[in-house]
């Protein structure tokens, strides 16, 4: 029931929006910040920015924001009471459900909803809805992977299609890594054909059903997928930069990677969108997940406290507005999901953030993901990997137990 009324009056208070923040003179409202323990500096200038603004506004109240390091990974594990935890935490969207479950998200609505609506890309929005719902403010949209790749080897037109990328690497008995043994990859490859997953959810966040076709002509069509790349000579289970030591001539690699990737390859290095794979006729670009980071708003520390749980609604929108992300581009290289810092020059002309806007079109949004659904990848590919499966009656099968494994929710 705390829960409950927390969620319920955060959802009133967010309505409000601005209300008033004390009197004429002002007060102190008192906000602690979970980020991840590297970017305090840099998130301690954004409170200084945020204060600024908040002044030249004409808002009188006085703002002490402090910092404790939780990674966006980690928070929803690291903090253990919600009611002395931080009134704004960095989370990674994949995390939205667990932190439901826990009373730790409040519901935003009003204004607040609005400012969401208005200023994100349908990705950002994609990550900060939770059953029907806003419930965080989205300030990332680029935890993807993609084609990354020595551009000596391959050319723009080689790295389209995953077949010609094996094939061209076999011919100089070189590889390709692409690492479908762990579901982040194997899963997202699953969605190649159109195959989904839906969740529902009750009051208190718990998933009620889960439904899924991947038992269907399009997850069959994708596990073929799979099967005819990890059954080809030139496919290797890596995630590595290319390098002569290591035979690899490009690699399905994370976007966390770049840096690596840049440094080991240098000028000869290259990005592009998940290539395109055919089955049956049909042409489709390998599926991939796309998350991002988000901001939450704990509804349990301000309990009753108005002005603060305001407050933190306003340094969230702060710290996910056009100016604190194209900071982050500027800083980290971070890809912006709020609408008019993606259309920046200096964004637009950054090749890794032009192959992720291109993907991002066909990725899969990694917001709330069946329990399951981090196993079942992993078992279906190790058969095909194995040597399990041979013939398309068991291939189906396969398929057909994964769907069911997806869809369990005990």
């Amino acid at each position: 029931m705390k829960k409950l009324f927390a969620l319920g009056a955060v959802s009133l208070l967010a309505v409000v929006g601005l209300a008033s923040c004390g009197g004429k003179g002002g007060k102190t409202i008192k906000l602690e910040y979970s980020g991840t323990g590297s970017d305090k500096e840099f998130n301690e200038e954004l409170f200084k920015d945020f204060k600024d603004a908040r002044k030249a506004a004409g808002d009188p109240n006085t703002y002490e924001i402090t910092y404790v390091e939780h990674g966006p990974d980690k928070v929803d594990s690291e903090v253990l009471d919600w009611e002395v935890g931080p009134d704004v935490f960095e989370f990674a969207s994949d995390k939205i459900t667990g932190l439901y479950e826990k009373g730790a998200l409040a519901k935003i609505v009003g204004n607040n909803a609005t400012f969401i609506d208005e200023n994100n890309s349908e990705l950002g929005k994609d990550l900060a809805s939770f059953n029907g719902s806003y419930y965080a403010y989205p300030y990332t949209g680029d935890n993807t992977y993609y084609v990354q790749y020595d551009t000596s080897f391959f050319s723009a037109e080689d790295v389209k299609s995953i077949e010609t990328m094996l094939d061209k690497a076999q011919e100089a008995g070189k590889k390709v890594g692409y690492n479908l043994q762990e579901a982040f990859w194997g899963g997202g490859a699953m969605f190649t054909f159109g195959a989904d997953y839906q969740m529902t959810f009750d009051e208190d966040g718990a998933v009620t059903n889960v439904t899924a076709d991947f038992n269907t002509e399009k997850g069959l069509k994708a596990a073929k997928a799979i099967q005819k790349i990890v059954k080809h000579p030139a496919w290797q289970n890596a995630m590595e930069a290319p390098t002569p030591t290591n035979n690899l001539v490009a690699c399905i690699a994370g976007t966390w990677d770049i840096a690596a990737y840049k440094e080991k390859l240098g000028n000869n290095y290259g990005a592009a969108v998940m290539p395109t794979v055919t089955i049956d006729g049909d042409t489709q670009h390998l599926g991939a997940f796309l998350g991002g980071k988000l901001f939450g708003i704990n509804p349990q520390r301000a309990g009753k406290d108005t002005d603060r749980i305001v407050a933190a609604h306003e340094l969230a929108k702060f710290l996910s507005g056009k100016e604190a992300q194209l900071k982050r581009f500027d800083t980290n290289g971070i890809a912006p999901c709020n609408v008019d810092a993606a259309k920046e020059e200096r964004v637009t002309s950054d090749p890794n953030v032009e192959v992720l806007i291109k993907q991002a079109e066909f990725a899969h949004a990694q917001t709330a993901v069946p329990g399951n659904f981090w196993t079942a990848p992993s078992t279906l590919v190790g058969s095909l990997v194995d040597g399990t499966i041979t013939t398309e009656e068991q291939l189906a099968g396969a398929v057909a137990t994964f769907n069911d494994n997806v869809k369990n929710i005990q």
